[in-house]
């Protein structure tokens, strides 16, 4: 990608994630100043012009929802940071934190502005050491420097901003189980409606967004929402950081545009395919991820409901034919058994019997019963579990079956 393209790392390498007076020198805070001087409304008009959907998975209108914690009337209003990140094979967020944390306080303080929120949280994944230090050293180098505290900037508005360390449950990267965790509650999301929007942390309206896309913010800010929304194709806008990993020759975190296809991904960003190696099948949003075969490699990961594929988290594991895939799918269970939170029956057991039965099958004493089992086992978790982290432990299972990877299974 063009550096000149570059909006959530172009600074990456240039700047000194510990010293705010780096930032400073690359045009830091210089949107924030302008946009304190702009009405709320024309903000998020911005942000709407933009196009800008959350980077978290879900690729829900930052826009809209900006608009809708902004409508309702109340004496406090939050604004979260999601960094809790835990999806395997997603590092993105954490690498935004690294390397470049104040344009995060940045993004934070511009939304927390123009939906009226005076409190803001960064909810960071416990396991993120350097990211939670640099980020308080920041956060600390903010306030020093009047970009946070009261009259901020000298101007009529007051922020605060508190750094909250979570455990690194995989569930709390679910907005509400996220809020909970805040409120000092077990980490398990709430039933919706109300949204978060209108009855969020400690029952006040909240928006909850991503790093990334809180880190999209001043970009969009500083050069408009209409040009933001002419990066990318196929129907998708802005950029998007990929992790690519498994059997290419140059594992890591790349910036593209939007609309970029998975052959894009693997060759032109990630260097190809390892020598002597072939591509099996590739994971394209972590454990919770969908399975693309080789001859859709020329799909564009897509927020689109109807597109073949889904972004998800931004993880691309590209698999090796090589692979076991029996070990694989138990890895994948293993870990939703372990991160369910155990508040629903079908994802709590479901998963558990899951993983039972995918031992059966590595250890090669699979059964009819099993087999009739594992197949019941995924309708349940796909239609009937509380949230959605029952319903994404099963998409790679189903792929599986799907494609014919497991002959067992079919």
């Amino acid at each position: 990608m063009e550096e000149n393209q570059k909006v959530l790392t172009k600074r990456w390498r240039k700047v000194d994630p510990r010293e705010l007076t780096s930032y400073r020198k690359l045009g830091g805070y210089e949107v924030l100043q302008r946009v304190l001087q702009m009405k709320p409304r024309l903000i998020i008009e911005e942000i709407v012009k933009s196009g800008l959907q959350g980077r978290g998975g879900g690729g829900f209108p930052t826009g809209k929802k900006w608009e809708s914690a902004a409508s309702f009337e109340s004496d406090e209003k939050y604004f979260i940071c999601n960094l809790d990140e835990s999806e395997p094979g997603t590092y993105k967020d954490r690498l935004l934190a690294e390397n470049d944390p104040h344009q995060l306080i940045e993004g934070i303080i511009i939304g927390s502005y123009a939906v009226g929120a005076k409190k803001a949280y960064i909810y960071v994944n416990g396991n993120f050491h350097l990211a939670h230090f640099l980020l308080e050293r920041a956060v600390n180098q903010a306030y020093e420097h009047h970009f946070l505290g009261q009259g901020l900037m000298g101007s009529d508005y007051s922020l605060d901003i508190e750094i909250f360390v979570g455990a690194g449950a995989y569930i709390c990267g679910e907005e509400t189980a996220l809020i909970n965790s805040i409120e000092g509650k077990r980490g398990e999301p709430r039933k919706r409606p109300p949204y978060t929007s209108e009855c969020g942390l400690f029952n006040k309206p909240t928006v909850v967004n991503n790093a990334e896309t809180i880190a999209s913010i001043p970009w969009i800010m500083e050069h408009g929402g209409t040009k933001y929304a002419q990066i990318g194709s196929n129907g998708d806008v802005g950029t998007k950081i990929f992790c690519i990993d498994g059997i290419v020759k140059n594992p890591g975190a790349y910036e593209v545009p939007m609309g970029t296809d998975i052959n894009d991904l693997i060759f032109k960003y990630a260097g190809g395919i390892e020598s002597g190696d072939e591509p099996w099948f590739a994971q394209i949003g972590g454990s919770a991820g969908q399975l693309v075969p080789p001859n859709s490699f020329a799909d564009s990961p897509s927020y689109s409901r109807d597109a073949n594929v889904s972004v998800g988290s931004g993880a691309l594991l590209v698999i090796s034919k090589n692979q076991d895939i029996k070990e694989l799918m138990l890895s994948w269970m293993n870990f939703f058994q372990r991160e369910s939170c155990g508040q629903c029956v079908p994802c709590r057991e479901g998963t558990f019997r899951l993983k039972m039965i995918l031992e059966r099958l590595k250890n090669g004493n699979f059964s009819k019963e099993d087999k009739d089992d594992f197949h019941k086992l995924i309708w349940t978790l796909d239609n009937t579990t509380f949230c959605a982290l029952g319903k994404f432990s099963a998409i790679a299972l189903k792929d599986v079956v799907k494609y014919g990877f497991c002959k067992e299974l079919e």
